[in-house]
């Protein structure tokens, strides 16, 4: 007991405060419900725990039968909002009559609620909410995506997916449509983590997007062109990476040696666009799309890695896109699963050093000097496509 006690108090006089001014009994009986269930959380981190602890003593220590809930502090009421939001579930009604200075309370709790999503973005599940006073009372609506709440709507049957490879695919699969509706079924996927994974799909030419409610994807021509014009330009894009993979592979070559070939005929062939330094206004948007690199056979570092990725996954190795910055300038590269570890590949730094040897050709990530990147975000992505791969 006396060790629950003090977890649980320390949780809450760390992270909130205000849930002590509820009556001594409740937070007791608060604070030992919450660490009986704790036990059964051994894999959540601590910080998630403690809000688990806090949440609980909420329950307990609200206003019984259903009253409002008073609250002395706009500080209280974020409090409140984001234990509600964590736990996927409505806020209780406020009381406010403490508030009165609060003239326009409704923005006010926008503004929490904005708050709290930009200090624990993984709650972006939470998409909206809508606040309304009515005297004393404040009542606050959050609207929960379904995957996280379960509140799909009725006869809803959009299509299932448990993992960032399967999103991917399904979005590559219907990129000439307009939209389509899924049903995510891995309560573990952040919004922030599907939205990075849909930047790896439509090849600069389509945008991928969660819809708002995170029930559909959408599709979204980019540079002004129709989405049938835009569908049509990644379709030539396959074609061109088709050719360039016929001519340069051997079906009986290892993934190793197909790596190879691609790569250096990519390098070899490929010239960067200098307008990007000299007259980025003359550049041409196709510069930064495989589109550029394979067709007019030149690019800059997103045409170059984009190309890469087509390459290599139409020779059956795993391949994504890198952003981030090398040298203090922003940069794309690639990293790719061949030999069973995940490497990383530069087709911009080695272009036209076929002859000499590459310095960019699967290497660690302990070798890229001066390169910047989210490496916990390419974990995520690289051990779901493992995981993916593994499972088949």
């Amino acid at each position: 007991m006396l060790r629950k006690w003090t977890a649980g108090l320390l949780a809450v006089s760390v992270l909130c405060p205000a849930a002590l001014a509820a009556e001594p009994a409740r937070v007791e009986q608060g604070v030992v419900s919450a660490w009986t269930a704790v036990r059964s959380m051994a894999r959540q981190s601590w910080q998630e725990m403690c809000q688990f602890v806090i949440g609980q003593i909420r329950e307990q220590s609200a206003a019984p039968d259903g009253q409002p809930v008073a609250v002395a502090s706009l500080q209280e009421l974020g409090e409140q909002l984001q234990t509600a939001i964590a736990a996927v579930r409505q806020p209780p009604v406020f009381d406010v009559s403490a508030l009165s200075a609060q003239a326009a309370l409704e923005l006010d709790v926008k503004n929490l609620y904005y708050g709290v999503i930009s200090a624990h973005p993984d709650y972006k599940y939470a998409y909206d909410l809508q606040a309304e006073r009515n005297g004393e009372l404040l009542r606050c609506t959050i609207r929960y995506m379904p995957y996280r709440s379960g509140d799909y709507p009725e006869g809803f049957a959009g299509a299932p997916v448990g993992s960032l490879p399967e999103l991917m695919q399904l979005a590559r699969e219907n990129i000439a449509r307009q939209s389509v509706d899924i049903r995510i079924t891995n309560t573990a996927m952040t919004v922030d983590d599907m939205n990075k994974a849909f930047q790896q799909v439509g090849g600069g030419y389509i945008l991928c997007q969660l819809g708002r409610d995170g029930t559909t994807i959408t599709f979204t021509p980019q540079n002004q062109l129709t989405h049938a014009a835009a569908a049509a330009r990644l379709d030539e894009i396959d074609r061109l990476a088709e050719t360039m993979l016929a001519r340069t592979v051997t079906a009986d070559g290892s993934a190793a040696q197909k790596a190879e070939a691609l790569y250096t005929e990519l390098t070899k062939t490929v010239v960067y666009d200098h307008r990007y330094y000299a007259d980025r206004a003359a550049m041409p948007y196709d510069s930064t799309t495989a589109y550029g690199a394979l067709h007019d056979r030149m690019a800059i570092c997103g045409g170059y890695a984009q190309a890469l990725q087509v390459l290599f996954d139409k020779a059956g190795i795993p391949c994504y896109t890198v952003s981030g910055k090398a040298n203090g300038e922003y940069h794309m590269w690639n990293i790719a699963y061949l030999d069973d570890v995940w490497q990383y590949f530069d087709p911009t730094y080695d272009r036209g050093r076929a002859a000499y040897g590459f310095y960019r050709f699967a290497v660690p990530a302990e070798q890229l000097t001066g390169y910047q990147w989210d490496q916990s975000w390419v974990e995520r992505l690289t051990q779901a496509a493992v995981l993916a791969y593994t499972t088949q």
